[in-house]
């Protein structure tokens, strides 16, 4: 069952249970979803002599108060993906003291 997004700040319990997932939203245009909640997107933008640049943020106001909003670019999807997954994570043992699990699948441990 699919939920609608919501606007919410989460707690870095839902962060380390949950998981990610892309929404299309436009043509190379993706919002970033963890737990049912936009936290950041991944855009590509044609840049000189047609390289292709993928762009990727997390939003600050939706991720808990001790995270910050975080942002830079990929040679392609994939590395715009492996680069939230890490600053997830790094966030996640900066926190926990833990070792960050954050995968792009569905989950059903996040709160609705």
């Amino acid at each position: 069952m699919e939920h609608a997004p919501q606007n919410r700040r989460l707690t870095k319990e839902e962060i380390g249970a949950g998981s990610l997932s892309l929404l299309p939203i436009g043509e190379s245009d993706f919002q970033v979803q963890l737990c049912g909640v936009t936290v950041g997107q991944i855009i590509a933008r044609r840049r000189s002599f047609g390289r292709v640049v993928w762009f990727w943020n997390l939003s600050a106001s939706l991720m808990p108060e001790t995270m910050g909003g975080a942002g830079s670019h990929a040679s392609t999807l994939s590395g715009a993906k492996a680069a939230i997954k890490t600053t997830l994570d790094a966030w996640l043992k900066f926190v926990t003291g833990q070792r960050g699990n954050v995968l792009w699948v569905n989950a059903e441990a996040c709160q609705r």
